[in-house]
């Protein structure tokens, strides 16, 4: 907002659909480790790409 651009928003209000008893339970076959080495991989790539600093 202190740069000087527009900034637009409105005050919609949404009912959420959430239901605490209605769920389905789902197995993930991925490990967190995993994701978060694949993750860090593609970052480190991004960041030799575009010639980014840590």
């Amino acid at each position: 907002m202190v740069g000087g651009h527009v900034l637009f928003s409105d005050s919609t209000h949404v009912k959420a659909s959430a239901n605490k008893h209605k769920y389905t339970k789902q197995k993930v076959l991925q490990n967190t480790k995993g994701y978060l080495d694949e993750l860090n991989t593609a970052v480190e790539a991004d960041w030799k790409e575009n010639e980014k600093k840590h």
